[in-house]
């Protein structure tokens, strides 16, 4: 017996020895920022900050949300007294207008998008409406991972089921409160980490199923990517939504547009923050609402 330990115990270190030294990185540079990368994916970037105490003037000084505008905020919960229930802030203006949804962080991991819809709670606009939900996927967000609940991925499983399993109940309460509110526009917050020379690069980028209805916005917002005039660098677009996702299922399933933001996780924190944040600012100037 002591013998066949003592066999197992060799065997599992040659393999963790092993798997520590096929875990090469190597140097890449990606937008103007070296980075460390796998060959699949980057390593993130591990600073951090708390974007409940966070001001927008600690992400960038007298550039985000200038003006102070008289708002009314409420708030309510979808899927109550499931798993996963999460707290809706809606905020809204004096003055008649647009009306936009914003879901971030149905990825529990990429932490600068439900970073910056949180930060996005304290927005006061003119006219129109704001819907927030932040993070979408509280549960991944307290553990830092992508998934809901287990593996199941809460971005692939919209529009969701009333009776399905957790994630599908989930989808289907946020899918149902957009259904209700019935936007202008929904944005879709993530990040990407992936970085490979067969697969789109997602970070840095917008993507989109449909134009239908967000023509004129959604060639804009690249343009002033591309013209320095918002976030640190161009981004790019890519689509459709994957089967399953909020940006494929809103806007296939209820005609609404929909934008889903990436950042890219191996840059700095407050430079994803940023961009996201200036995203959803331009936006919103966009539409006269602030």
């Amino acid at each position: 017996m002591k013998r066949l330990i003592s066999i197992s115990l060799i065997l599992f270190s040659v393999a963790l020895l092993f798997s520590e030294e096929s875990e090469v990185w190597k140097k890449v540079e990606i937008c103007g920022v070296e980075m460390e990368w796998d060959g699949y994916r980057v390593k993130e970037d591990g600073s951090d900050l708390d974007p409940y105490t966070t001001l927008f003037s600690d992400i960038a000084e007298d550039h985000f949300f200038q003006e102070e505008y008289n708002t009314r905020k409420e708030s309510y919960l979808i899927n109550r007294g499931d798993v996963g229930e999460s707290e809706v802030i809606h905020i809204k203006g004096e003055e008649e207008g647009p009306v936009i949804y914003i879901v971030a962080g149905v990825h529990g991991d990429e932490r600068a998008a439900w970073y910056a819809g949180i930060m996005l709670e304290n927005v006061t606009i003119e006219k129109g409406e704001v819907y927030i939900l932040s993070p979408a996927n509280s549960l991944g967000a307290k553990l830092q991972r992508r998934y809901f609940y287990g593996t199941q991925d809460l971005n692939r499983s919209f529009p969701g089921k009333e009776d399905g399993n957790e994630a599908e109940r989930m989808a289907y309460a946020i899918y149902s409160d957009i259904e209700r509110v019935m936007p202008d526009l929904v944005l879709d917050l993530h990040e990407a980490i992936v970085y490979t020379e067969n697969r789109d690069f997602l970070g840095s980028s917008y993507i989109f199923t449909s134009l239908d209805g967000m023509e004129d916005l959604f060639f804009s917002l690249l343009w002033a990517t591309e013209d320095g005039e918002i976030c640190h660098s161009p981004f790019a677009y890519n689509g459709p939504g994957p089967v399953g996702s909020i940006n494929s299922s809103v806007t296939l399933g209820l005609g609404i547009p929909t934008i889903t933001v990436e950042t890219f996780r191996g840059f700095d924190i407050k430079r994803r923050v940023y961009d996201q944040l200036d995203t959803v600012q331009y936006i919103l100037h966009f539409y006269g609402m602030i």
